[in-house]
């Protein structure tokens, strides 16, 4: 039986490995791979249970990491504290959609296993909450589209009104100069 202060108790910071090892005081090694964090909690509680009475375990993600990117006001990757977050709340972290975003092509891609899968959502939908892709997970990308009016300003469609204007130019130049 060992003599324990309850500050050396709490547990925070600790990393998982990358063959999902936690290194922890008294107990060791103990393998979170695959568990969710509620899994882990129970693991961990049932483990100091032999060292501590009724322990009480709370897991949290410290590095909870999404990346957006596209039509947002402000893309780049945001670390959140909170684990149970939606994509409209990381969209809004972002800023929201820019004008030229298009709320109907928000691509969200997930690491599964050793693959990227990517998922096509679109935020008028009335069923979106219902998607597997609605609460992100670490590690999670979003890409929001350019809406139509965006694709044609900045692609062929913009660049036949310069060309236009070019010709023009030169039509205009050659009447001058040849009167």
């Amino acid at each position: 039986q060992q003599n324990i202060q309850p500050e050396a108790l709490k547990i925070q910071g600790y990393l998982v490995d990358a063959q999902g090892l936690i290194e922890l005081p008294l107990i060791g090694n103990v393998n979170v791979l695959g568990l969710s964090s509620s899994a882990v909690e129970d693991l961990l509680e049932t483990k100091l249970s032999t060292y501590v009475i009724d322990p009480v375990v709370t897991v949290r993600l410290v590095n909870y990491k999404i990346t957006v990117l596209g039509e947002v006001a402000r893309p780049g990757t945001f670390t959140f504290l909170e684990e149970r977050m939606t994509l409209p709340m990381v969209l809004g972290t972002a800023g929201d959609l820019t004008i030229n975003g298009d709320r109907r092509n928000v691509q969200v891609v997930r690491t599964q296993g050793d693959s990227l899968v990517g998922q096509q959502l679109d935020l008028t939908r009335g069923d979106l909450t219902n998607s597997p892709y609605y609460y992100m997970q670490q590690n999670d990308l979003i890409y929001v589209g350019p809406n139509t009016a965006k694709v044609k300003s900045s692609g062929l469609v913009g660049n036949v009104g310069t060309l236009t204007s070019v010709l023009s130019l030169i039509l205009s130049l050659t009447l001058v100069l040849t009167r």
